[in-house]
């Protein structure tokens, strides 16, 4: 072993001499060599990003903030609250050093040429969607020449958000749709095979989605920002084949739900999601719990799927978020993922994927319910709120009388907007499921639906005052090493660097709730 390591010392030293040489780039690159890599190679793997690292990077932060489960092992701190850098710090360096890198590398290589314009547009997209989802972590971030590599001071989230849009605008108009352009492919873009028309539409429609979020905190911008987004070049999406979703292979291995709930049994049901579940139509059970959720029992040493009857329930049962000590029969007890139950989003077998979904065609419908509830969208908001349920019915594969009684189940829209907007919210976050980064978005945002707080507390060792929810993530422990200098003001020290600090969309501190209704979504 000595040997090997003095010879690879040796090997070094020479490579570093020859360094020296002003020639040693046309020396040691022969004529024909490729210089470049495909757009392709990278875009793919900016794609697969969407559920690397998911359980540290979502599941254990945006998934149990929404609600949609709860946490069965009492080491994890996050359910109270915690943070834990060596668990979501990795969203932050990822985004730095891989997302940001390989964007730029497009950039980089093929920005002058236009055999490349419509490339270009979709990796310019895809990026304003990972933006997004950073900025509605922390809030203020590094944005702004940020790809150089250096420190740089941090964008306040409002700019974030108007390049955002100016940024989405820019490449939806810039798609060409000339056959003749570079196209990533139907092997190497895993959401939309290639198909630009596709792209134009996410892209609409995720411009909506950033509308939406600000409507309480800048409701003229919001309002604006919607209408363009709903007159955008080529639409918003159009059906359930629209929806934006990343493939994961069953048989290799991958970071998902399914290891979470299955695998490793660190997650179960929320009580949350199991009283929604049973609420919100006079049919009583919602007919997309038993596709979604399944018992766990163990036989002949092997976990197996169970519905609610083979096991003597009446319902499908959640546990609370926010356990210090969990019950020990927690695993059992409370309903998990159905990985047979036919929702191919969770079953994977032989060659079929499993997915993780970025932009379901369910939450367009229920952006365009509340674009008309507030007068900025044609149309009905009941009938667009009505369809929103619908798409999600069928998305998920619920027979279709089953799905007409649920409607039809459904209380008519309350006389007020707040109430409106509740329903609408409340439908949308069970349309979302399983993407808890956007449930936990829309909470923030407009404190609806009905999230308890952690069921024994609020944890001592969170930076989030008792009796009050999680607004944001903590900026990561190297960038207080690091680059503290250039943080937000009053957040440069890691005690003032709190998760109840709201990003700059969520208004909820300024609202007061009345019979379950907030006074200032409108």
């Amino acid at each position: 072993m000595k040997n090997i390591y003095t010879a690879l010392f040796a090997l070094l030293l020479l490579i570093t001499a020859s360094g020296c040489s002003d020639d040693f780039g046309d020396m040691n690159v022969p004529s024909d060599a490729t210089t470049t890599v495909e757009p392709k190679f990278f875009f793919n793997k900016m794609q697969q990003e969407v559920f690397a690292n998911y359980q540290r990077n979502v599941n254990l932060y945006p998934d149990l903030y929404s609600q949609y489960w709860a946490n069965t092992v009492s080491s994890f701190g996050s359910p109270r609250y915690e943070y834990v850098d060596g668990w979501i710090g990795n969203q932050w360096s990822e985004m730095y050093t891989r997302h940001l890198r390989s964007s730029q590398a497009i950039i980089d290589q093929f920005g002058d040429n236009e055999f490349y314009v419509d490339a270009l547009a979709i990796n310019d997209i895809w990026m304003c969607y990972w933006w997004s989802r950073m900025t509605d972590t922390y809030g203020d971030i590094p944005y702004f020449d940020a790809s150089k590599g250096d420190p740089v001071p941090y964008t306040a989230q409002s700019e974030i958000y108007d390049d955002l849009f100016k940024r989405l605008d820019v490449a939806v108009k810039a798609i060409t749709g000339d056959t003749e352009q570079y196209s990533y492919g139907s092997e190497y873009d895993l959401i939309y095979k290639g198909d630009v028309e596709k792209w134009k539409r996410f892209a609409n429609s995720l411009r909506l989605r950033l509308a939406m979020r600000i409507a309480n905190v800048d409701p003229s911008r919001a309002e604006v920002e919607a209408k363009a987004a709903i007159a955008g070049p080529g639409g918003l999406l159009v059906d359930n084949g629209d929806v934006a979703r990343v493939p994961m292979w069953s048989e290799g291995w991958y970071d998902y739900l399914h290891q979470m709930a299955w695998a490793w049994n660190n997650i179960r049901m929320s009580k949350t999601m199991s009283d929604y579940l049973y609420s919100e139509s006079t049919v009583d059970e919602d007919p997309r719990t038993p596709i979604w959720f399944a018992y766990q029992r163990i036989e002949n040493d092997k976990a197996v799927p169970k519905t609610k009857e083979e096991v003597g329930e009446d319902r499908y049962q959640g546990i609370e978020n926010g356990y210090n000590l969990v019950p020990a029969n927690a695993k059992e007890a409370y309903a998990t993922i159905n990985l047979e139950g036919g929702y191919e989003d969770f079953v994977g077998n032989g060659s079929d994927k499993m997915y993780c979904p970025v932009m379901f065609y369910a939450e367009v419908k229920f952006l365009l319910a509340e674009a008309a509830l507030r007068g900025w969208a044609s149309g009905d908001y009941e009938q667009l709120y009505k369809e929103g349920v619908q798409a999600s019915m069928d998305y998920v594969g619920v027979e279709g009388a089953d799905a007409e009684a649920y409607i039809d189940g459904l209380p008519a829209l309350p006389g007020s907007n707040e109430g409106r907007l509740k329903r609408i919210i409340t439908q949308k976050w069970l349309a979302n499921f399983p993407n808890g980064v956007e449930g936990w978005a829309d909470f923030r945002r407009t404190d609806y639906p009905d999230i308890t707080l952690p069921f024994e507390g609020v944890s001592g060792s969170s930076t989030v005052a008792s009796g009050t929810w999680v607004k944001r993530v903590r900026y990561p422990d190297n960038e207080h090493r690091q680059n503290e200098e250039n943080m937000p003001e009053g957040m440069r020290s890691e005690d003032d660097d709190r998760m109840d600090i709201k990003v700059w969309w969520d208004t909820a501190d300024t609202k007061a709730k009345v019979d379950g209704l907030m006074n200032s979504n409108f």
